[in-house]
C-alpha cells in the first residue's frame, strides 16, 4: 500500500520524537555514569584534557565540519555570481567577495585546527608552580604569531581554489537549484548555533573534565554534577579561565562542537536538490552525515568535555534545524500542508483541493444574455 505524504510525514515525526524522546530519558538518568565508562583511561585523574587518541583527533577536526559547508556554499555562490548574475562589473565584484568569503571559512578550519593542536602539545608542558593563567596565555601567545597566521591563510587560499575548480563544469541550471541549498544551509547553520550560544551561558553546566581537574576536585568534584535542565547560572559566579586556565569550564550544555559536527546534515539536502534517485547514494548521504556526526560525539563524552545529553542536544539542533529549513526552501512547505492543509500533496485517491469560485459575468456579458431572451418566441400555453 502506497502512503500518502501526509502519512509518511506523520510517521516521520512520530519515529523522531519516539527516537529521541527516548535517548533524553536514558541520558537524563546515565549522564554521569556515561561519562565515568567512557573517559576510563582516557582522562587522567586530575587533569583537564584528556590524552586519549581518538577523543583528541575529533576534538581538534570536529568543528571544521561547519566551516567546510560554508566555503563549500561560497565556491557556489562564486560560479553563480560568473554564471548566472547578468550585470557586469557586479558579478565580477560579487565573484571576488564569495571566493574571499571561502577562503575566510578554510582559514577557520585552519585556525581551529592548530589552536586545539596547540592546546595538547603544551598539556603536558611544564609550568612554573602549575600555573594554569601562564599556560593559558602561552597558547594564545603563539596562536597570535604572525607566521602561523600566515601559512593558514596559505592553505586556505591554496583548498579554497581547488574548491573553486572542482566546481568549474556545473551547469547553469545546477548552480539554480543550489541556491536553494545555499539560502537552507544558512538558515540552519544561523538557527542552531545562535541557539547553542545563546543556552549555553545561563545553563552555566561544569564540564566533566572541570569536575576532574585538579581544581575541581577540590569544589568538590562530581558533586558539582547537573542534569541538563538545571539552569545554574554559574558563568555569572565563576570565572572559568582563572580556575582552570580556560574559559569554557562551564560552558558544557548542549555541545557547540557536535552542532557544528552536525552541519554535514546540511548534504541531506542535495537528495532533493539535485533530485538523487538511486537507493544506495541516498544511503551513503544519510548513513555518512549520520555517522560523522556520531563520531564527534562519542569523542566530546571521552576527551570529558560534554556528557551525553549534551551532545544529543547539540546534534539534534543541528538536525531539526535542517529539516525546518529544508521544508521552507526547498519543499516550500509541502508536508505542513499536507498535515495541516485542505488539499493533500501525497498523491491521495480523492482530491480534496478546494474548487475555485466560479467567476461573475462582466457587464457585456449580461447584456448579450438579456438580448437573446428578448428575441426568444413566446410558446404557446
Amino acid at each position: 500500500m502506497k502512503l500518502s505524504l501526509k502519512h509518511k510525514t506523520l510517521i516521520s515525526v512520530a519515529l523522531f520524537v519516539v527516537i529521541f524522546a527516548g535517548l533524553l530519558v536514558a541520558a537524563t538518568f546515565t549522564d554521569l555514569e556515561v561519562s565515568h565508562i567512557l573517559t576510563d583511561k582516557a582522562l587522567p585523574d586530575g587533569a583537564y584534557l584528556a590524552d586519549d587518541f581518538f577523543g583528541v583527533f575529533f576534538e581538534i577536526i570536529g568543528s571544521a565540519a561547519i566551516y567546510v559547508v560554508i566555503a563549500i556554499c561560497a565556491c557556489i555562490l562564486f560560479w553563480f555570481a560568473l554564471k548566472v548574475v547578468p550585470k557586469k562589473p557586479w558579478n565580477y565584484i560579487l565573484a571576488v567577495a564569495f571566493f574571499a568569503a571561502g577562503v575566510v571559512a578554510f582559514w577557520f578550519v585552519f585556525s581551529d585546527i592548530y589552536k586545539y593542536s596547540i592546546e595538547h602539545i603544551l598539556r603536558d608542558a611544564y609550568v612554573t608552580g602549575g600555573n594554569e593563567m601562564l599556560r593559558y596565555d602561552l597558547i594564545h601567545e603563539l596562536e597570535d604569531k604572525g607566521a602561523f597566521i600566515a601559512v593558514e591563510v596559505l592553505c586556505a587560499l591554496a583548498l579554497n581554489a581547488l574548491c573553486v575548480l572542482t566546481m568549474k563544469n556545473v551547469k547553469v541550471e545546477t548552480l539554480k537549484k543550489l541556491i536553494k541549498f545555499v539560502l537552507a544551509f544558512v538558515v540552519m547553520a544561523v538557527v542552531s548555533n545562535v541557539l547553542v550560544m545563546i543556552i549555553k551561558v545561563p545553563a552555566g553546566r561544569m564540564r566533566y573534565r572541570a569536575m576532574n581537574s585538579t581544581v575541581g576536585q577540590a569544589m568538590g568534584g562530581f558533586d558539582n554534577f547537573t542534569r541538563w535542565y538545571v539552569m545554574t547560572g554559574n558563568n555569572d559566579v565563576f570565572d572559568s579561565k582563572a580556575l582552570f586556565g580556560y574559559s569554557d569550564g562551564f560552558k558544557s550544555f548542549p555541545s557547540g562542537h557536535t552542532c557544528a559536527a552536525g552541519m554535514v546534515y546540511a548534504f541531506i539536502m542535495l537528495i532533493d536538490v539535485l533530485d538523487i534517485k538511486k537507493t544506495w547514494q541516498k544511503a551513503c548521504i544519510w548513513g555518512g552525515t549520520v555517522v560523522a556526526t556520531m563520531l564527534v560525539a562519542v569523542s566530546r563524552i571521552v576527551v570529558g568535555a560534554h556528557f551525553f545529553s549534551d551532545v544529543l542536544m547539540g546534534g539534534t539542533l543541528a538536525f531539526v534545524s535542517m529539516i525546518i529549513a529544508r521544508e521552507i526552501f526547498i519543499f516550500k512547505g509541502a508536508h505542513l500542508k499536507a498535515v495541516f492543509g485542505k488539499g493533500y500533496l501525497g498523491g491521495d485517491d480523492t482530491d480534496d483541493t478546494p474548487c475555485e469560485p466560479a467567476e461573475e459575468p462582466t457587464e457585456d456579458e449580461t447584456v448579450e444574455v438579456e438580448e437573446e431572451t428578448t428575441d426568444t418566441p413566446a410558446v404557446a400555453e
